[in-house]
């Protein structure tokens, strides 16, 4: 207990305990792969999460931007004219910055689950399944999270030449 005041003090509030940090602890091969695992489930949820906030938002702007382009009559008479041109021209950029912040945290989880793998590398248990999924599965589970923030920006891109 001792050792992990040390670590937490070191870190600050949210430690990322290693495996080696485990191990002077005293963390059995069966809590530890339970850490990891945990740690890996959780950095994945976030993963989930910030692509749910990322469909989410990118729907809205969609359609904020749609309607702008589209909207009713009233809105292209003079008093409205430069609002609506503003947003025409903000609403990609809004969408493009936060697909960017998004696909950023994306990727910073995806990294650290890596880091999680890799450092629990040597450790594995063989009765038990592996920590995260490997090989293929992993490479082409891992293909939307990071390529749809990417593609997003693309299409605001596209339509911010267009008009």
């Amino acid at each position: 207990m001792a050792r992990y005041n040390r670590i937490r003090s070191k870190a600050g509030a949210c430690p990322s305990v290693t495996v080696e940090d485990q191990q002077q602890v005293g963390v059995s091969e069966l809590d530890r792969y339970r850490l990891v695992r945990q740690q890996i489930e959780h950095e994945d949820n976030l993963i989930s999460q910030r692509l749910s906030w990322l469909l989410g938002s990118q729907s809205f702007l969609f359609t904020a931007y749609a309607i702008s382009l589209n909207g009713p009559t009233q809105m292209r008479l003079k008093p409205y004219e430069s609002a609506v041109g503003l947003l025409i021209l903000l609403l990609p950029l809004v969408a493009i910055l936060s697909a960017l912040l998004i696909g950023l945290a994306v990727l910073a989880g995806m990294w650290t689950m890596r880091k999680l793998r890799l450092g629990f590398r040597g450790y594995e248990i063989v009765e038990l399944p592996p920590v995260q999924s490997t090989g293929g599965a992993l490479l082409i589970g891992q293909f939307a999270p990071a390529f749809l923030p990417a593609m997003f920006i693309v299409v605001w891109l596209l339509l911010m030449m267009r008009t």
